[in-house]
């Protein structure tokens, strides 16, 4: 079989429909609308959310792709994302989502030892170190993935929103695009990464309470 190119890998993992999980995750927008945020204060909270969680999840997927291309040690990237990631729930939510994206990664790369690892695990790793383990299977490069993970993040939020507070879908296109481009910049900066110190700690008090108040509701359409 012919190798995927790595822009339409892209298009692959970015993809709602494929069979990862991502659809029953609204990216933390319905645990604020469940903490009483405004629908119009959202565009305002996927900003917030680009320039800090996602950061953060993009810059743990480019230091795994950089250990699983190196030999270093995914464990190590793993625990730096544990440790940016304070939110239990929020940790929960991103190792569920991971699952889906290994039963993925098991059917395209079965000879990929890292993912045969991980999927025999109790407790997979995020969502973040297995994208980047794939980027590898790929080729995707470090700029690719930052922006995969940005784009899937706030394309997962819009979704989300169009579910809980409808209004003109075009309208959340444009907030995509927007919240992408505004964090270009530093999605460019994150493409450097070689050690899992040089993750972004960037945290988002006020969403991951709302998190934790989510993940104990029994009354919601999302995960998280």
């Amino acid at each position: 079989m012919r190798p995927l190119s790595s822009t339409t890998a892209a298009m692959l993992l970015a993809d709602a429909r494929l069979p990862s999980g991502g659809h029953a995750h609204s990216a933390g927008v319905e645990p604020a609308v469940m903490a009483g945020v405004s629908p119009a204060e959202l565009p305002a909270l996927l900003r917030g959310r680009a320039s800090t969680t996602t950061l953060v999840e993009a810059g743990t997927a480019v230091a795994a792709r950089h250990a699983h291309l190196t030999g270093g040690a995914l464990d190590e990237v793993e625990a730096a994302w544990a440790a940016r990631t304070p939110s239990r729930a929020q940790r929960d939510a991103a190792r569920m989502l991971a699952r889906g994206y290994l039963r993925v990664g098991a059917r395209l790369f079965p000879g990929d030892a890292a993912i045969r690892t991980w999927s025999d695990r109790a407790a997979p790793p995020p969502r973040p170190c297995v994208l980047g383990v794939m980027a590898v299977g790929f080729a995707m490069t470090p700029l690719e993935l930052a922006r995969l993970v940005a784009y899937d993040d706030m394309q997962a939020a819009a979704a989300a929103v169009l579910k809980l507070e409808p209004r003109d879908p075009l309208d959340l296109v444009s907030l995509v695009v927007e919240s992408c481009a505004e964090i270009e910049d530093d999605l460019v900066a994150i493409a450097a990464i070689t050690d899992p110190t040089e993750i972004p700690a960037l945290s988002a008090p006020q969403s991951e309470a709302w998190a934790e108040a989510h993940a104990r509701t029994t009354r919601r359409l999302f995960r998280a």
